[in-house]
Parts: structure tokens; C-alpha cells; sequence
């Protein structure tokens, strides 16, 4: 070849690589040209993860050859019709944007069966009582027969026949005890050896039992009372109301205009936080430790710090998962995060909410609305997935099992649970 040509053809190979090599570069990296605003852009992808895994993965109504959990990568960023599905389970689907160089995360997508398998455990009561692991429940059916179910499990047990009608009135963080009350009488039900016996204590306001003792007001004094040896302490005086949560005994002084709320350590009673000026109602506990308290009293939830103003919130029912507050007003439910302090407005209903319960993922809730059994997802991108579980007009008693893949209902006539994915 003459020297001319081959410096040409050496001059253009040198030309060609500079150019393709960084567009070759560029293409391996996710950059494409964009037709649509004539601009090179960086692709996106989406991470998709759902339970039961292996669920087939349609963008813009095209499947992927990938099952979940999945990552779809080179997307150009654009908005996107996202849709999960398996045989059997009802479908998940979102429109959700790609944008640069970015991943889209939707994960914790819970598919839901078309067909909710039921399984009978027993018959059912309005006499329950959930333990503090919330991982069991008692109850007492219309023949006085006392049953536990172990919603692990996956079974309902014949306790004892109690052959009288008792109330089922709290139950010990070991399981081995169960406090019964029968007009004024207060017995404590043995599990393991299924013995029930009259504890000495009468005319009182309030009774709790831990793992020892059981603690109970009488004439605004607060007693503990040893299981085993039957021997009763005066703890504090001038007390309205009390409860025991876990390693917290938090107490209540009323008078006429205003409530006192004083969270102590249980064992030795060293005070922790005091707050006053509070409305006056029946109090319950959300969450307690060294540093916050989470209550309400009558129609107001209070979230307190040790070291910021304390946070009212009016409320109907309120339950809590991580940082989280479900807050139901009556006909809204509100997300709020009391840690970061900031809320959004979940839901609405033209009807009373009945009930709000967290599913254990903390991606879903449950509601009650007009006797029907619905779950919905907290994702707000797009819209809500909202799917309709069960449709039944008895009063329920709802608990989720650990995995959160069953759900347990108890109601007047029966004890079941459905297996929901």
C-alpha cells in the first residue's frame, strides 16, 4: 500500500477510536441519547422486591425475563406503569418515575391471595385477652371453657374448664399466669400446672400481675402483692391510676381540673420523667424508656421527650410500629413520625373507622370499616394499593403471626385465621 494511503487509513482507525471508544464507554455506563427532550442521559433502573418472591415483573406492561427480588437496569428516565404478579395472588401496580442515574427501590410489595384460605381453630368469644408478646390469645367461650391460641403455632388449645363465668383481666410477661376476676374475687390461673387459685385481695380499683407480684390500687394506694408468698407491700400513695409496661411502672394523680403522669423504673422506683397539666381519662400506654413516653389519656395522645414540650395530638385509636404513629381521628388516619416530628394524611372515609392495626412489615395497615377487613399499603407514590380481605358483621379481634402472612380474627361466633399470602 502506498505510504499516503496507509497513513490515511492509520489516521481515520485513530479518528474512529477517540470518537466510538467514549461513546463505547459511555453506553457501557447507562448513558443513552433521549429522543424525546434531544439530550444524552444516564439510565435509571428499578429494584424490585416482593413477598412470596418470584413474581413475574411487567414494565409498561411488557415482562421482564426477571423474577422478584430483581434489579431492571438501563431504563431511560421517563415515567413507568409498574406491575408485580403471581398465579393465585392478586396484583400490585404503580406508575413510577426513572430518573438519572438513579435507582427506584419498591421493595416490601406484599402480594395478597385471591382466595383467602380459612382455617376454623374454635369457637369464638368477646371474653379475650392478648398476651404482652402479643403472640397468643385466651379466651373464654359461652361454656366457660377457657382456650388459648398460639397464633405461631398455628393451634387453639382446651386450657380448663373454669365452669363459672370469670373475666379474663391481664396476663404475666412469661406466660405462666393469668389473672381472672369474678365479681370482686381476683384469682390467678397457673397455665402449666392448670391450677387456679383465690388470691386475698378484695374491693379493689385496679389489678396487674407481672412475673412476681401482682399490683393493685385500693383507695388511691398503690399495692404489690408477692405471687408466690402472698405478701403485700404499700408502693405509693395518692394514686389514681397506674400501668405496668414492661421494666415501668407509670401512675396517674387526678384532681378535679387536671392529671399528673410520673414514669418510675419498676424495681426500685427511681422517678424518670414527670409531666403535668394533663387532661383527665383513662390512661394507656403506647411506648416507654428512659428518654420518651408515648400515651393517651381519654381523647388525647401525648408524645413526650425528656427534653422537648411535650406533643398533643386529639385522637380515636392510635397504634405504633418503629417510629411510627397510625393516629385515627374517627373517619381519617394520619401517619405521623414522631421521631423526625412530621405527619401525612393517610386515608379518609365517609364512615367510621373501626379499628387500625399495623401489619408486621410496617408497609401495611389494617382497617375496619363498616365490618369490612381491609389492608392497605403506606407507599404513597402513585396511588394505594388497598385490598379487601374479609367482609363479616361480627365485632373482631385482630393479631397478625410474626411472618405476617396469616391473619388471626376472633369474633363472637368463631375462632379462625386466613392465610392472606
Amino acid at each position: 500500500m502506498h505510504i499516503f494511503w496507509r497513513r490515511v487509513t492509520y489516521s481515520l482507525f485513530f479518528v474512529i477510536f477517540f470518537i466510538v471508544s467514549p461513546l463505547l464507554i459511555l453506553y457501557s455506563l447507562g448513558y443513552r441519547y433521549n429522543f424525546t427532550t434531544n439530550n444524552i442521559e444516564k439510565n435509571g433502573a428499578f429494584y424490585v422486591k416482593s413477598y412470596p418472591k418470584n413474581a413475574d415483573i411487567f414494565i409498561n406492561n411488557k415482562k421482564s425475563n426477571k423474577k422478584t427480588p430483581n434489579q431492571i437496569t438501563n431504563i431511560k428516565p421517563n415515567l413507568y406503569n409498574v406491575k408485580v404478579s403471581k398465579k393465585d395472588y392478586l396484583p400490585w401496580e404503580k406508575k413510577l418515575e426513572i430518573k438519572q442515574g438513579e435507582t427506584t427501590f419498591i421493595e416490601n410489595i406484599v402480594l395478597f391471595l385471591k382466595e383467602n384460605e380459612k382455617k376454623i381453630l374454635g369457637p369464638g368469644s368477646e371474653n379475650i385477652l392478648i398476651n404482652k408478646n402479643k403472640n397468643k390469645y385466651a379466651y373464654i367461650d359461652g361454656n366457660n371453657k377457657l382456650w388459648i391460641t398460639d397464633i405461631e403455632e398455628e393451634k387453639n388449645y382446651e386450657i380448663y374448664n373454669l365452669k363459672i363465668k370469670y373475666d379474663l383481666i391481664d396476663w404475666s410477661l412469661n406466660n405462666n399466669n393469668i389473672l381472672l376476676k369474678e365479681n370482686n374475687n381476683y384469682y390467678i390461673f397457673n397455665i402449666n400446672q392448670k391450677k387456679i387459685e383465690l388470691f386475698n385481695i378484695k374491693n379493689i380499683d385496679k389489678a396487674l400481675i407481672d412475673n412476681e407480684y401482682i399490683w393493685y390500687l385500693k383507695n388511691n394506694i398503690l399495692y404489690k402483692n408477692n405471687i408466690q408468698y402472698n405478701k403485700e407491700n404499700i408502693v405509693l400513695n395518692n394514686i389514681n391510676d397506674f400501668i405496668i409496661k414492661d421494666n415501668y411502672l407509670i401512675i396517674q394523680n387526678s384532681n378535679i381540673n387536671n392529671s399528673q403522669i410520673i414514669n418510675y423504673k419498676k424495681d426500685n422506683l427511681e422517678e424518670i420523667q414527670k409531666i403535668d397539666n394533663l387532661n383527665i381519662g383513662n390512661l394507656h400506654i403506647l411506648y416507654v424508656d428512659n428518654k420518651k413516653l408515648i400515651f393517651n389519656i381519654g381523647s388525647k395522645l401525648y408524645i413526650k421527650y425528656y427534653w422537648k414540650e411535650i406533643i398533643t395530638i386529639p385522637f380515636s385509636l392510635a397504634k405504633i410500629h418503629d417510629n411510627y404513629l397510625l393516629i385515627n381521628n374517627g373517619y381519617e388516619i394520619w401517619l405521623y413520625n414522631y421521631k423526625d416530628d412530621w405527619q401525612e394524611i393517610i386515608d379518609r372515609s365517609s364512615q367510621i373507622i373501626s379499628d387500625i392495626i399495623w401489619h408486621p412489615n410496617g408497609s401495611y395497615f389494617l382497617t375496619e370499616i363498616n365490618k369490612e377487613t381491609i389492608i392497605s399499603e403506606l407507599d404513597n407514590r402513585d396511588h394505594r394499593n388497598t385490598f379487601s380481605i374479609l367482609n363479616n358483621p361480627f365485632k373482631k379481634y385482630y393479631l397478625f403471626n410474626k411472618r405476617g402472612d396469616k391473619l388471626f380474627i376472633l369474633t363472637p361466633k368463631e375462632n379462625f385465621y386466613l392465610k392472606i399470602y
